[in-house]
Parts: C-alpha cells; structure tokens; sequence
C-alpha cells in the first residue's frame, strides 16, 4: 500500500512538471480537448442553450457591437433593482440617466414573448497571472431553454439590437444643422417644445402624431409599394401661430436632427443635391417661409422667361424644378426615414406643383387661437384646468371679429403668470363683443388638417377673416385722421393704406 502511495505521488509530481513545462496556449488547448472527449463519452443531458457574446470578435481582435448593444440593454433593464443585492451603477454622460448593472459572475434575467432567459457576464484572465503581458477576456453568455429555441433565436438578440438602438438614439446630443453655401453647420439642439406645450385645436395633436407613428414604423410598407420612406408636411397660416414650435416638437416626437435650409444661400440646383446627399437618415428637412425666401418663378413663368434667356442665364441657377426634384426626385431617396416640412403664410402663393400629394403629403393649417387652443395655454401658463371666466371667454372668442394669435395671448399670459383672474382679464379685453354674422361659415370648415390640397375652405375663410379685421380698423383710423385736415401726410397716407386693404377684400 505504501508503494502504491508513493508511485502515485510521483506520478503526480511528474505530472505537475509537465504541466508547467507546457506553454499555455497548448495547455489550454489539450484541456479544452480532454473536456470534449469526456462530455462525448460521459454525456449528460443538460436542457440549456448557452450562447457567448465576446468582447472581441475572434480572430481580428475588433469590438464586438453585439457586446456593446447587450451592455446597455442590460443597464436599461430595472428588474436587478428588485432582486439583486450587489449591484453597479454608472452613467456615461450628464444627460444620461443612471443605468443599472450586476457583479461578474452573477446573473440577470429577462423575458421574451413569455420565454424566460438569464445574462451573465464574466471576466476571465489570458495568460499567466503574473505575466505583463496578461490580460483580460470579458462576455456575456445567454443561457434559456432548448425547447425554446425558436423563439429566441434570432428575434431575442434582434430585439437587444433595436432596443439599444433606440436607448442611444434617446440618450444622445440632437443637433440642428443649417447650410452655410455648400456645407452644413452644426449646433446643438436643445429646443423643449413638445405637443402638450402646443396650442393646438382639438384634435390636431392625436391626428399629427398618429400620421408619425404610421410613418416611422411603414419601411416595409412604404417599399412594398415602391415608395420612397419619407413624409412630407405643408404648415401655413398667419405669423406668430406656432409653425416654427410645431416643427420642434415633432423633431423631439420622433428624436430627429434638424436640417435647417437657408435657400438664399443655395447657388444652384446642383448644389441643393449636394446639401441633400450630406444629410442623415432621422431627419427633419426644413424650409421655413418658402414663398418669400428666394424669387423662383412657376413653371409658366419659367417657360416664357426660358424662351427669351440664353444659355448663360439658365446655368447656376436655383430653379423651381431642382427643388421638386430635391423633394419627389430620383435622389430624394438616397437616405430615407426623412421628413421634409415647409412653412408658409401664404399658401396660395406656392406653385401647385409643390403642393401635390407624394411632395406635401400632409397640409396643417395653423390659424388663430380657439377657445380649446387657449385652454392648453391656460394649463400651461397659468396652471388652471377650470375658471369662472372660461364661459365668458368661450363666447368672446367665438363671436368677436377680432382674431389673436397664440403667441399674442400667450405673452399675455406671461406677464400676468402668477395672477389667474388678471391674465384672463386681459385676455377677454382682447375680444371685444361685437358679433360677426358670417362666423357661422367656420362650421362648414371643421377640419384643420389635411392630407390632400382640399382645405382652401378653410383658408379662404381664415383669410376673408383676417381682411375684414384689418379693413375695420383701417376704416376707423382713416376717419379720425380726416377729422385733421392740418394733417394732410398723415391723413394721405392712412387713405394709401385703405385703398390697398380695399383692393385685397
């Protein structure tokens, strides 16, 4: 027995003197082969799916993205906070919020479409411990059961991917860009306009919003039926309506960039494709007061003034058609997932061409401020849901001639924040009570939103609207200046003034 003993030490003992004669790669090599031979010979039935996402991937030493995405998709999960002790918090940048994670070696679980499965990240050491050169190998390792196999894979990992997509997109800097001739110039965008903010009419929001979320979730069914994926909106209506705070909010809506472009500073159409190819996927493509930034005629025009222009005078310029082109061309989709906006406050200004359905899908009229428009304002300036003078407001806006913009009564608001009954006040001045028999046309033209050129209804009346108004107060400071004949410049110029309102109405 005692030989036995002895002989089985010193086959240990030459054992482990193999052992550290043999460099580590070939040591792990044999091990992990042995291991093999064993489970083969001795195998056990184990009922778990185990996938291994390295750091790197495995021969080029480059980053795994998958790593990365499961990193913050695990962080984003609030599920450690309930049943882990030990836990590690961090947060990448000041805007970002506190992401959660566990230890090494312990496990994190999450579910998908019923199926539960568990993380796990490891730390393991490459080489020996006390060598310099030694270093670390981290993963994660995805454990679930076999029988669950078809659900999970691929649409479990697809799932992280996207959802890291979006965790990043919500947590990143925005920017706001605008053209400087033939580049693009970048600032941060911190705009807080929202649609609770917006002053909208009833409804609008919902019917805004709706049209986004069928938007950014229609590749496929944009590509089925061989469109390219973009949307196109059309804002007009008076100035100081909130065009310019809509386009903000539906930037913060749908976590966009904005493209801001100046056409003044557009030389040419060859240019304007340029400026296109450089922007990004995710973006608001804006042109803001397009029927008064730069003179291009329509295409009538355009033709007669071709026939008598020679070939010098039609190059380098910025046409009507190479902005259709820019909108509805061959190259408006290379980049797709873009919304292009325009603003107006004349809308009977622009050539049709640009209007039609596949450029302008979507034309939002943004007019005067209703009674429900001022009650968000209300709610947001003045932090009231329900006053006593909501009735007699309500009747005021409805029946007086006089129209106000929301940027009007909001700056009303402002200034009285922290007294209710005085910003009210002052707003009721505002409306004074003389009934106007032709509102009843405005129940004729409910709808503010439209997705076809078909609103001129309430165009036409919103603008007949506004003319009579500024006809009255015309009408009423021309007759007080003739009362002064000494004022003869004064009064010329009132009387100037009258007869170019006459002939708009």
């Amino acid at each position: 027995m005692e030989v036995l003993m002895g002989k089985l030490f010193n086959l240990m003992g030459v054992f482990a003197l193999v052992q550290t004669l043999i460099p580590p790669p070939l040591r792990e090599y044999i091990e992990r082969g042995l291991s093999m031979l064993w489970e083969r010979l001795f195998r056990s039935e184990d009922p778990y799916v185990e996938i291994r996402v390295d750091e790197e991937v495995a021969g080029n030493y480059h980053v795994n993205e998958l790593y990365n995405q499961v990193g913050v998709y695990l962080g984003s999960l609030r599920s450690a906070l309930n049943t882990h002790d030990r836990l590690k918090a961090y947060k990448q940048a000041e805007s970002d919020p506190i992401s959660f994670n566990v230890h090494d070696d312990e496990s994190i679980d999450d579910s998908f479409d019923g199926v539960h499965v568990s993380w796990t990240h490891s730390v393991t050491e490459k080489g020996n411990a006390g060598n310099n050169n030694a270093s670390t190998q981290k993963h994660f390792t995805l454990r679930f059961l076999k029988t669950n196999r078809q659900i999970i894979l691929p649409a479990y990992l697809d799932h992280v991917s996207k959802d890291c997509a979006d965790i990043e997109r919500e947590n990143s800097q925005r920017y706001i860009y605008t053209n400087n001739y033939g580049s693009w110039e970048e600032s941060s965008f911190n705009h807080p306009s929202t649609f609770d903010s917006l002053a909208l009419d009833s409804g609008m929001a919902e019917r805004i919003k709706a049209d986004l979320d069928a938007f950014s979730k229609g590749k496929s069914f944009y590509h089925t039926n061989g469109r390219a994926w973009k949307r196109g909106y059309l804002l007009y209506g008076p100035p100081g309506t909130g065009k310019s705070s809509l386009i903000a909010a539906i930037a913060n809506y749908m976590l966009y960039d904005i493209y801001d472009l100046e056409l003044t500073k557009v030389s040419d159409n060859a240019q304007l494709k340029s400026l296109l190819m450089w922007t990004r996927p995710k973006s608001v493509i804006v042109i803001e007061d397009i029927d008064c930034s730069v003179k291009m005629p329509n295409r009538d025009e355009a033709d007669e003034s071709s026939k008598e222009a020679t070939d010098g005078d039609l190059f380098g310029k910025l046409t009507l058609s190479g902005l259709l082109n820019f909108v509805d061309g061959l190259w408006s989709c290379c980049g797709e997932e873009r919304i292009f906006i325009f603003t107006t406050n004349f809308k009977e200004r622009i050539d049709s061409a640009l209007l039609r359905p596949g450029r302008m899908d979507m034309h939002i009229l943004l007019s005067y401020c209703s009674f429900p428009a001022f009650k968000k304002l209300a709610r947001n300036y003045l932090g009231i849901q329900d006053h006593p003078m909501f009735l007699e407001l309500e009747k005021a806006m409805t029946q007086s001639s006089a129209q106000v913009t929301p940027a009007a009564i909001a700056e009303i608001l402002i200034i009285h924040q922290h007294n209710p009954d005085s910003a009210l006040s002052e707003v009721l001045a505002a409306f004074p009570r003389h009934a106007d028999a032709t509102i009843d046309d405005a129940s004729t033209c409910k709808g503010h939103v439209d997705t076809t050129t078909g609103d001129e209804c309430a165009s036409e009346f919103s603008n007949r609207k506004s003319k009579r108004h500024y006809f009255r107060r015309g009408m009423s400071v021309f007759l007080r200046k003739s009362r002064h004949p000494d004022r003869s410049a004064t009064s010329r110029s009132h009387s100037n003034y009258l007869e170019d309102v006459c002939k708009e109405t």
